[in-house]
């Protein structure tokens, strides 16, 4: 297992991996492990760097994208919204054709392991932001590092 941190000013990021595809991001406000890269993650950290710097819209780091069928299904379906965009729970549920399942959807989001690169940031409640599972002041963040308005 393959392990780095990635910081920004909110807080830093720790990226993991098996070698071949990027496994894991969390949120985290402690560096408490010693890094341990491989070529897939100083891809990864190259990539955010050009992603928090606007130069990168889309992600091409390998991931391995686990859960459900229903989870997977949402996922791949969350790596459509385009940069700067977002939609809500119910949007994202008629998009992969459970018009009735946006709470299933929410749920799936909240399970999301590898944030950003499957960017469930961008995926907003009817009437408001909704929430993240890193903290609603990271999610607004994420969201106007894009140039959404919030």
């Amino acid at each position: 297992m393959f392990k780095v941190f990635y910081k920004l000013p909110i807080c830093s990021l720790s990226l993991k991996s098996d070698g071949e595809f990027l496994t894991e991001v969390d949120f985290c406000f402690e560096e408490n492990f010693e890094e341990n890269s491989c070529e897939l993650l100083e891809f990864a950290n190259w990539e955010l760097k050009n992603y928090f710097s606007k130069k990168l819209k889309v992600f091409k780091t390998p991931l391995k994208i686990q859960g459900t069928s229903f989870e997977i299904k949402v996922y791949k379906a969350l790596m459509q919204i385009p940069y700067g965009q977002t939609v809500t729970y119910k949007e994202l549920a008629e998009i992969i054709n459970h018009p009735k399942a946006f709470r299933a959807v929410g749920n799936a989001n909240s399970k999301n392991i590898i944030p950003i690169f499957i960017p469930c940031h961008r995926v907003l409640a009817k009437n408001s932001i909704g929430g993240y599972n890193g903290g609603i002041n990271i999610k607004k963040f994420l969201l106007q590092n894009e140039g959404v308005k919030i």
